[in-house]
């Protein structure tokens, strides 16, 4: 399944259904979770995890990404959605 999360308050929602075989999209606000030093990114590490390069560039934050973070562009977005059967949408 694909997980696309808008906003870091939904990770600890999406911690509680996430599943190894799945794939986690940060975008919109939750791209500052795609940092290490912010207090989110624990809630992410060792998961799937993308970022959408457009919501970083938008936050100022593309340089402040993990290594451990794939960075999307929409080309990105659209092979993830094919990828996965099903998708979630987080608020």
């Amino acid at each position: 399944m694909l997980h696309i999360v808008k906003s870091a308050c939904a990770l600890e929602e999406l911690n509680a259904v996430v599943d190894v075989s799945d794939d986690v999209l940060l975008i919109e606000g939750a791209v500052y979770a795609a940092n290490p030093q912010h207090r989110d990114f624990a809630k992410v590490k060792g998961l799937n995890v993308s970022a959408l390069i457009n919501d970083l560039d938008a936050r100022g934050i593309a340089n402040r990404v993990s290594p451990s973070v794939a960075v999307l562009d929409y080309r990105g977005f659209v092979s993830l959605t094919v990828k996965h059967s099903s998708s979630l949408t987080w608020g």
